[in-house]
């Protein structure tokens, strides 16, 4: 089961509509667990941005049950430590192979960019599938295609490339 929080007032059909996708992309149940507020704690003022590890830590949980993920669903911008080659783009954050992401809309509908309902459930789709223990993927078509990488925005579907599947599929039943 992937369960969503949102942190930010998202209109109920933008939920649905990634709460959907989500569901076609990993064959699992999804659903809208609750409602939430950003923590307070995350928010790094010089970078104008939530840490996202941070937020990940604070963020209120859900109940969880066996192989269950938490996805968080935010407008606020997101920020992560600044590595060798300076500040990336954030557009959300997964403890890879663990339990807990987050997804922002911060940055959508900018050039090359996807409007945000498409947008926001391919971001989504990208954080769950690192939750899978899946890696960025360089097919434009599949959802694990970093959202800075050219050809992100051609296609808003949010599917997997047979590749990304039968790994996510094995993930899934060993769990």
């Amino acid at each position: 089961m992937i369960r969503v929080i949102a942190l930010s007032e998202f209109e109920q059909q933008t939920l649905d509509l990634v709460l959907k996708r989500l569901q076609n992309a990993y064959g699992v149940g999804t659903e809208l667990s609750r409602r939430a507020s950003m923590p307070s704690e995350a928010y790094e003022p010089a970078a104008d941005a939530y840490d996202a590890v941070k937020t990940l830590a604070e963020a209120e949980d859900v109940r969880t049950f066996g192989d269950d993920k938490i996805l968080f669903l935010t407008d606020r911008p997101l920020a992560l430590p600044v590595g060798p080659m300076g500040p990336g783009p954030v557009d959300g954050f997964a403890d890879y192979g663990g339990l807990k992401a987050v997804a922002t809309t911060a940055g959508l509908g900018e050039a090359k960019a996807l409007p945000l309902p498409d947008g926001l459930a391919k971001r989504a789709a990208r954080q769950v599938g690192h939750l899978f223990g899946l890696h960025h993927c360089y097919d434009a078509r599949c959802a694990m295609l970093p959202g800075w990488a050219e050809g992100f925005g051609q296609y808003p579907e949010v599917s997997l490339c047979p590749f990304c599947r039968e790994k996510s599929e094995r993930r899934i039943q060993q769990a």
